[in-house]
């Protein structure tokens, strides 16, 4: 697992917010039915699973992370006892086949390589009739956080362009026909859309500063004196030339639900 991922605390702080935000909306677009047994793939800190739980008083909910931190991190977190957790990969779910109502996975898809394998395992694990769904980030552009980001520093260093860790996501219609190429019918697509308040600058850039995710391993890769350069810039981008104050920036998924057939 990329160290990029590994510290929960920092991760809650940086993206975490982003995730709270979005796994209501995602949890509703799922449509879970109370009472059901749920699976969370790449369940992290937990949004997604507080979110359904919220939601659903009734259904006993199962996450997976392949991350040891992660899931330390959501057994602290979570006490209800409909609530278990495991260490475990998306590509070899250690649960028998037909073992849930509906699996869900959020913001996981746009970063693995084989995302076929996670869908046909979330597939293989659910009953007919089941729902599986999943959301990812716009990979148009669609995240401010990441576009202005990444557009400053290729303007201060072209090379940031080609790097391995920036940041990618989904386009329209690759979640469905994901779906539909692993034997999910009824694929359905919409996009979900937030936006996030930030209460001043250091709000914004300091979560840059803890190495987590793409951005932040960029950010920790840099000299100071390359790191200045992008804050000033990343400043100047987000506050419109205003000295600090608060200020917000929007963001759009893509989430796909289908079915699986009887």
């Amino acid at each position: 697992m990329p160290e990029m991922f590994t510290n929960a605390a920092s991760y809650d702080r940086f993206m975490g917010r982003w995730s709270s935000k979005l796994a209501p909306l995602f949890a509703k677009f799922a449509r879970i039915r109370d009472g059901d047994r749920v699976l969370d793939v790449g369940c992290g800190t937990g949004s997604l699973i507080q979110a359904v739980a919220n939601l659903n008083s009734q259904s006993e909910i199962v996450g997976i992370d392949p991350s040891a931190g992660f899931i330390a991190h959501a057994r602290q977190r979570f006490t209800d006892p409909r609530i278990s957790l495991d260490q475990g990969s998306a590509f070899e779910l250690p649960y028998p086949a037909r073992s849930f109502d509906h699996a869900l996975s959020m913001l996981v898809f746009h970063l693995i390589s084989t995302p076929d394998r996670a869908a046909k395992e979330m597939r293989r694990v659910t009953k007919p009739g089941g729902t599986v769904a999943a959301c990812t980030w716009d990979g148009a552009g669609g995240m401010e956080l990441t576009s202005i980001f990444w557009s400053e520093a290729i303007r201060l260093d072209p090379a940031a362009e080609t790097r391995p860790e920036r940041g990618v996501g989904n386009l329209k219609g690759q979640l469905s026909e994901l779906w539909k190429a692993t034997g999910i019918h009824n694929a359905e697509e919409t996009s979900i859309d937030i936006r996030m308040d930030f209460a001043s600058f250091d709000d914004y850039w300091l979560p840059y500063l803890t190495g987590v995710g793409p951005t932040g391993v960029y950010v920790a890769g840099l000299s100071n004196e390359d790191r200045d350069a992008l804050r000033e810039r990343l400043r100047s981008r987000v506050l419109g030339g205003q000295l600090d104050g608060a200020f917000s920036l929007a963001a759009r998924a893509w989430a796909v639900r289908g079915l699986v057939p009887e």
